[in-house]
Order: C-alpha cells, then structure tokens, then sequence
C-alpha cells in the first residue's frame, strides 16, 4: 500500500463473524515482535458440512514497527493492546440452516506514515499450528520484494496456463478459453504445510499427521480443500489428464491419504475431514481415470482399488444400502443410481485391468440397475420407490433427482449408451428425442432451465448430452450443438453472462466449456478399458497440447483444423498423424504419444464420416 498524503495508517485483522460460507469465532492473537503477530482463528458453520471447527493459525509480518495496536470485540474498542483474545458465539440465522452469526472481532495496526511512504503486509496460514504457518513464510516468502513475487506468479500461470496453446477463433474465445482453464486449475487449496505436516479430522479426534517423501525429501503429494469431485468425469477428470496429468495423480493420492485416514474417500475433502457433500462417490471415476490412462504413480494401484472396493459397500462414501446391492437401484432417486450405475462400472474396468475377475463380473453387474428404471412408453428413466413402482413420471420434475429430471439426465448414462439405444427402439428414435430436447433448450440459452428445463449445461448431470449423438452413429449432430451450447452457454465474457447461470463448482462448467473449444471428449471419462478422445468441432484453427513428460513421452499433441469458421462447425474428414481417421475417437494411447490431428471443416455435414462399422460394437473392449 502506497499512501498519497501524511496519515495514521489502519490496518484491520478481521478475526469474527460471518465470511464467505463460514464463521470465524474464538480468535486468539499476540504480538510478537516491533511488526509481527500470530494468532488462531477457528471456523464453524460451514454450508456445505464438514468438520465441527476447523482452527488456523497465522503469522503476520509488517515492513514497519507498529505505532500501536487497537483491538475490538463486536462493539468494545481497547486501545493500546498486545494481543486479544476472544470467546465468542456462532448462532444459526435461520432454523435448520448452517449459515452462522458471531460477533465481528479483531486488530488494528497503526502506522504513522507520510506521503510516499509504502506499508507491506505478508501473512502465511497453516492447519497445523503456528510454528508450521512461521516455517511455510519463511521457505516461501522471505524477502519483501512485492514486484518479485508478481513476476514469480506471474510466470508461473503463464508456464501452467501454456500448456495448452490456441491460434485462432477471435479475442474472447481466447480470453474465455483462457479464463475456464484458469477456473479449472485454481479452486483447490492445499493443506499441507512446507514440512509435509497436514490436519486429519476423518476421526473423532485433531491429528497432526506428515505426507510421505520421496528420495530427495519432498512430499509425494499434497492434501487438498475441494468442493465435491461430483461428475468430475465429463469435464476436470479429462482435461487435467491431457495437460496437467500431475494434478490428476495428487488428486488420486490425496482421496487415497484420506480414506487411509477415516476409511471414507471423501467427496468434497474439507479441512482434513469429510463434508459429505453431494452423492456417491465420485472419487471412484477420477482415481480409475487416472490409472486407466497410466497416470496413477502417486498412490498404489491394488491398495487404492481395495480402498474404492470399500466405499462400494454399505457403510462407504457411495451411501448404498441393501436395497440397492438386491435390486440394483437406489430407491426414490434416479439420480444417484445412475451415479452410482456409473461408478461400479469403472471400478469394474479397473478390476478388469487389475486382472481381479471376480470383483469385474460383480460391479459391471451391479453397473446395469439403471435399466430397471427405464420407461419403455417415455423412453425415459425415472425414479422408482422400493415397491418397484414409479416415483412419478413427470420428465421435467426434479423429484428423485439430484438437480436433474429425466430429459436431462437419462442420457447420463453414459457406460450404457447402446443397451439405452435398444431400449428405446433404435438409434434414430434416441437421436431424435435428444435432437428434440436440444431444440427445446435452445432459447435458453442450455443454461437457464437448470433442473426444470430439457437440456442444462449450467451443471453437471447434463452436460455430456451433446456428445451422445456420436456414439448413436450421428456424430455431425454432436459437432452441430457442440458448437451451439460452446457458443450460446459458455460463449460470453461480460460479468454477468461469462458465468451467468452457472454452478461452476471450483471449474467444472469451465472444464467442459475449455474441452468443447478444443473439440475434444470422453463420454466415459476415460474409465474405460482403452481410453480414447472423441473428437467434435474446435472453435480455434490450431491447438498445442504440450505433454508432460514425467507421464508421456516427450512433445506435443496437436490438433489442426482447415476452413475452420463459425459456420463451418462439420467435420468432413480428419487425419491423424498423416492416415486417413474414420473413426470419431482416437486413443488415449495415441495421444500420450505425441501427433498430430488434422481436421478439414465444412458447412455441411459429412454423414458418413466417424460412424461405427456396422460390426462393430461402440461398448468399450478391453485392448490393452
């Protein structure tokens, strides 16, 4: 802070009340220097669930001695303090809600400064104890050079950030290209300190516990704050393993450390603990995406599939009961059993690939449930009760659904697309009645029916709908509405439309708008026995994938289009690495190679490009 003119600087410590989703209560701070203090705040009440109290600890420097230190304590001012301690209450706002109140409480720091004069303030945190939070400053921050650390970050997005470079489209499908990656790789917080020390409340007591190290002395990985990892399969499971395969494997290890831990892998990790977040177990989906494509090399791969195999059972995260393992679905609720359908199919390919046939055959059994739920004269799913009788069937009700209804969400299952073609009488009728869905949805923009209209892209369940019609034999029409949701749902940049409508959930909808301008998917997420990347219609005339080479082999994957504009959204033939590609997917294998796909784009569509050989099954086989 630079100050224009002579002034009694005031810098507030906020330590109470409510802030963010949570409440800040028993605040403890102390000076412990001319310019330093330290301190705890605990939090409670947070929304979503999670630990009871989750306490941090602080330091914090100034570049200038204090002139004094004022406290307050909701309206009590003390002047003239060196420290301040606070036992403060959190009351509800609302019966039955979690939303807290407390008393605002804090320090002031007081500097007399005059005109020039600049202030510099550095705090680091940690969920273990101060002496941690004073060692993560010091490694980090040492110095007090403020234009040093800007070009130090800096540098660093722009090293993450370029890992996918694009040419082409125009000025703001650059800068909304950019920004979802941003939304993709920013919304976790690590938990761990420089020393490897992390918070364990998976249990009924606070344990400071300490992160592997591999041969040089560093954490193997790190553990994580994260909103729900919920349907992570269609948008961050896919994207973080083509540019940022690291982030996916420290994911998969840290949901592992928890789970050895508390025995649960978490769906949202909070605070070292558990918040229950959402459904299932999404866990599941990314750990299995990882292994799959060969990136799991943080986490043991038998102990980490034995770990998911208990949370598949009564009493894990996947929150089934007897019901569901005799009947194959979650009574009342559609929603969590085609999540559920889902994620028992992955863990069945992980166990196929493990070569445990016996756990394969039992959870790719468990995986068809859903098909009990179809309704042969709607040709939708619903939700049943345990009588076996409809919930209702109303397709646009949200009832026996997790923020879906049964157009938008009977498409989401996506281990079963060709047994849903037989169910509903062909591929033309499924492509037709998701066609329709799509016309519907249109004028909302996909985003604003959110759980009431036909089609949603402004939240998961709905948003591999596009992606259907490729493996229906109609690849031209994903290409088509590829491009339509990219443009009318994900399209702005403007405050109020960029992410108007969206439930970004720490950059999910940013993940599936990055991987649509890109022209690249996986409607199983790569949980499948060959991994592979559907291909649809990029926005940008050229995209540079650079592999990391600590998980492929060294170089670039890149994909080139020709004749690519805004009404040139077709695909009418593609290369890859210099021979003819008829197909729509290529393999994760190829990809992890190196290459190149070359796509020549047209204003009509070539409808007999990337359709199924007629003998060949679109369920995926085990090739490996």
């Amino acid at each position: 802070m630079k100050y224009t003119e002579d002034c009694l600087s005031n810098t507030l410590l906020n330590l109470g009340g409510f802030t963010g989703t949570s409440t800040m209560t028993d605040a403890e701070v102390r000076q412990t220097g001319p310019a330093e203090l330290e301190g705890s705040v605990s939090t409670v009440g947070r929304l979503w669930g999670g630990p009871e109290e989750v306490k941090i600890y602080f330091v914090m420097h100034f570049d200038k001695p204090f002139d004094r230190l004022d406290s307050w304590d909701d309206s009590l001012t003390t002047k003239a303090v060196t420290g301040l301690k606070v036992n403060s209450q959190a009351t509800p706002r609302n019966a039955g809600m979690t939303y807290y109140d407390a008393p605002t409480a804090g320090i002031q720091a007081l500097h007399r400064l005059k005109k020039g004069e600049e202030l510099q303030v550095k705090i680091a945190i940690s969920y273990t104890n101060i002496e941690n939070a004073r060692h993560n400053l010091a490694h980090e921050c040492a110095h007090w050079d403020f234009d040093a650390i800007r070009r130090d970050a800096r540098r660093e997005w722009e090293e993450t950030l370029s890992r996918i470079q694009v040419q082409g489209g125009d000025a703001h499908q650059r800068i909304k290209f950019y920004t979802d990656l941003w939304h993709v790789l920013l919304g976790r917080h690590k938990l761990d300190d420089v020393s490897g020390d992390y918070p364990d409340r998976t249990g009924q007591e606070f344990i400071i516990r300490t992160l592997p190290k591999n041969t040089t002395g560093e954490s193997k990985f790190h553990m994580y704050n994260s909103d729900a990892f919920w349907l992570t399969q269609w948008n961050l499971n896919i994207l973080w393993g083509l540019a940022w395969p690291s982030v996916l494997d420290d994911f998969a290890a840290c949901l592992i450390q928890y789970a050895d831990n508390g025995g649960l892998l978490p769906r949202g990790p909070c605070g070292g603990g558990y918040s229950r977040i959402m459904t299932g177990c999404p866990a599941t989906n990314l750990i299995v995406s990882a292994y799959m494509k060969g990136l799991l090399k943080k986490t043991e791969a038998r102990h980490a599939f034995t770990v998911m195999k208990r949370n598949h059972m009564p009493g894990g995260m996947l929150g089934i009961d007897d019901f569901y393992l005799e009947n194959g679905y979650y009574a009342d609720n559609a929603g969590i059993t085609i999540e559920a359908n889902f994620q028992d199919w992955a863990l069945s390919q992980m166990a196929q690939q493990l070569d445990y046939p016996e756990e394969a055959t039992y959870f790719l059994k468990r995986s068809q449930g859903w098909k009990q739920l179809f309704d042969p004269e709607k040709k939708l799913i619903f939700p049943k009760d345990r009588q076996g009788n409809w919930k209702h069937r109303n397709p646009l009700s949200g009832d026996g659904w997790v923020e879906a209804n049964a157009w938008q969400a009977t498409w989401s299952v996506s281990h079963g697309i060709p047994d849903l073609i037989e169910l509903m009488g062909g591929k033309d009728v499924l492509c037709d009645k998701l066609n329709y869905a799509f016309e519907q949805a249109a004028d909302d923009d996909f985003v604003y029916g959110y759980s009431g209209g036909y089609i949603s892209y402004a939240n998961q369940p709905g948003v591999s709908n596009a992606h259907v019609f490729s493996w229906a034999g109609k690849p031209w029409l994903t290409q088509y509405w590829v491009r339509r949701v990219r443009a009318q749902a994900y399209g702005a940049v403007t405050p109020d439309r960029g992410y108007g409508g969206h439930d970004e959930d720490q950059g999910q909808m940013g993940g599936i708008s990055a991987l649509m301008a890109i022209g690249l998917f996986s409607l199983t997420g790569n949980v499948d026995q060959n991994p592979s990347y559907e291909i649809t219609s990029p926005i940008f005339d050229r995209i540079e994938i650079t592999l990391d080479d600590r998980y492929y082999e060294k170089g670039k994957f890149v994909i080139q289009t020709y004749h690519n504009s805004a009404g040139n959204c077709y695909i009418r033939q593609a290369r890859l690495n210099g021979k003819p590609l008829h197909d729509f997917r290529f393999s994760h294998a190829d990809f992890s190679k190196g290459g190149l796909l070359e796509l020549w784009m047209g204003p009509e569509p070539a409808k007999k490009w990337g359709i199924f050989p007629k003998k060949r099954s679109p369920r995926p086989v085990n090739q490996r």
